[in-house]
């Protein structure tokens, strides 16, 4: 069982950008945030002892929100 880590993951240094208004499908927030959490851009977003860096609270964020109008869209629609 791992007991902890020998060193702490380096900060957040990935890029990903949201547009200006924020205005992202589901599916284009959750493919950002994913792309954006792989060890290869962002080795503290990947490390789930870990809390978000700046960019990845954005975009975890970002896709919060779209699922959330998503569903205000579905629930509007179903009265």
């Amino acid at each position: 069982m791992d007991e902890g880590r020998e060193q702490d993951p380096e900060p957040g240094t990935g890029q990903q950008s949201i547009p200006a208004g924020g205005n992202l499908s589901p599916k284009e927030a959750s493919n950002a945030y994913k792309a954006h959490a792989r060890p290869e851009e962002c080795q503290r977003c990947s490390d789930i002892d870990r809390g978000r860096c700046e960019t990845g609270e954005r975009l975890w964020k970002a896709w919060t929100k779209a699922c959330d109008a998503a569903y205000e869209q579905l629930h509007g629609a179903a009265s």
